[in-house]
Parts: structure tokens; sequence; C-alpha cells
């Protein structure tokens, strides 16, 4: 059978078919634009901007123009109510946003993995143990215990690293988990599964060579669609803490609502301040968000099979 037969029969590479899903590379697309923003900061403070003082996230302050002050030549956003540039604030708050993604898809990953595939494999008081705990979880939303952790807390104890941990864990004891393992069952039931057994593959040979591949798929999506609730826990925590010096998507937002209640008839509401915040938080939950639903549309067979 030639290689166009085969392509039309939907044998292409996975990567081909991943790629070729348009909600796929609209996430990607954002993501990286966000990803870049990390080295995009320092670039903008070592080079572009002159006078580090004036650009500082956390203490830049302009004694030149009126604070809180729109986007203009000097400042690409604007200003906040404190003086700080908002595209310094900006591009720092990538790099909590993107650790605490990192660190939740990380956990969802391996624990969803590792969960599903042990409590498909034994069943019996593991597939139990495993389902009971995936059950209690749904009544204990991560959003919700995550804000309860961190509210009060300085980001030495709670930082990002730790949302992201505990988001993922609690993501992933309940809908990752509980996604996984129905699809392991269903590999389990499969004839090389038998085949394997009937061949003396031992049970880690079977859950390390044929079953855990299975599942990556599945995992996969559980990550993506997983951390976009992680960002937006992390935006949460930030507009709670942003009485401090926090830096931070959710502090954005927070200083643009307060400061327009404040400073209401006395200086301009800045708008810019809260668009933008509000405007990255959503931008980022939604990379990760068309990621997920791109790839289980691609990792599913019925939306790609081809016409012969």
């Amino acid at each position: 059978m030639t290689a166009a037969v085969d392509i039309e029969m939907g044998r292409r590479p996975q990567w081909r078919v991943i790629l070729s899903n348009k909600k796929v590379l609209v996430g990607l697309i954002l993501l990286v634009l966000f990803l870049m923003f990390i080295p995009g900061h320092f670039f903008l403070q070592e080079v572009v901007w002159q006078n580090p003082g004036v650009y500082d996230p956390q203490f830049g302050y302009d004694q030149t123009v009126q604070n809180p002050s729109g986007p203009s030549g000097t400042h690409w956003l604007g200003t906040d109510s404190r003086g700080r540039d908002v595209v310094s604030i900006l591009t720092a708050a990538a790099r909590p946003t993107m650790t605490v993604a990192i660190t939740a898809g990380a956990a969802i990953g391996v624990l969803s993995l590792l969960l599903g595939a042990a409590a498909a494999y034994r069943r019996g008081w593991v597939d139990g143990v495993v389902s009971h705990v995936g059950d209690a979880m749904v009544l204990l939303p991560p959003l919700l215990a995550v804000l309860v952790l961190g509210v009060g807390r300085p980001d030495e104890s709670f930082g990002s690293i730790e949302v992201g941990v505990t988001f993922g864990v609690l993501y992933a004891l309940g809908p990752a988990t509980a996604a996984v393992r129905a699809a392991a069952l269903t590999v389990m039931v499969k004839p090389f599964i038998d085949a394997a057994r009937v061949a003396g593959g031992g049970g880690f040979w079977l859950v390390t060579r044929h079953v855990l591949p299975h599942l990556v798929p599945q995992a996969a999506v559980q990550m993506m669609i997983g951390v976009t609730g992680a960002v937006v826990a992390e935006a949460f925590l930030s507009y709670d803490a942003a009485v401090g010096e926090t830096i931070g998507f959710g502090q954005m937002v927070y200083d643009g609502i307060t400061w327009s209640e404040l400073f209401g008839g006395i200086a301009p509401r800045p708008w810019w301040v809260m668009i933008s915040g509000a405007g990255a938080i959503a931008l980022v939950a939604a990379a990760f968000y068309l990621l997920g639903i791109g790839l289980r549309e691609a990792f599913d067979p019925k939306t790609h099979r081809s016409i012969i």
C-alpha cells in the first residue's frame, strides 16, 4: 500500500495529526507568546529601558508623568496608580504564572498516570481506594482549596510552586485520575494485554510497556485542562494578596478596580491596567484550554477518520 493511501487512511504520524488541529496551533501560539514574556522582561530591562529604576515592576516610579498615566511612547501600556510601568509588571508576572502552570501540569500528569494505571491493573481494594478518593476530591474543588490555603500567607511560604503543586495534586486525585482510570480499564481488556500475559510478561512489564503508553494522550488532555484551572487559581490568589508587593495578573486587575474607585473624579481611571491583567489571565487560560481540547480531538480517531 502506498504512502499516499496510508495518509488517506489516517495513518499519519501523530505529531502531524496534532499540529493539523487549529485549536492546538492557536493554543501553542498563545503559549509561546507568554513564554517569550519571561526572557523579554530581562531584555527590556537590560537593553531597551535605560532607567531600570523607573521600570522596576515592584518599586518603579516615573516622576515625569502624572500617575496613573495612560499608554504613551514612554510607557506602552501606561503606568498604574503606584507609578509602575504596566508592561514591566505584565512581563514580570508571566514567570510566576508559567511556574504555576508547569508544576501543576507535572503533578497532574504523573499522579493521574500512576494512580489510573495502578487502579486498572490491580483492581480490588486498590481500585476501590483510588475511586473513593476521587469521589471525595470532587467535593473539594482545587480552586477553593488553593484560595483557603493561600489567603493571608506570604509568598515565601505559599509561592508559585506551592500553588501549582497543591492545585495539581488535588485535581489529579479527582477528575484527572478518574479519566485516566477509565481509559486504563479499556486498555486492560484489549487482546494484546492477554497476549502479553500468555507470553510471560509480568506486571511491571505490562504496565510500563503496554498500559502507560496508551494512557499518555488522556493524561496530556487532563494536564492541559487542569492547568487552565491552576492559572485561574493563581490569578485569584494574586488578586487577594494584592495589598502587598506581589506581582501577578490578578494584582493588576485589583489595582485597576480598587484605584478606580479611590481616584474616581480625582485622577484618570486606570482602565488600561485592569484590561491588561484581565486580558492576560484570559489568554493564558485560553491557551491551555485550547491545547487540551485540541489534543482531545487529535487523539480521538473519530475526528480524523479518513474516507476511502
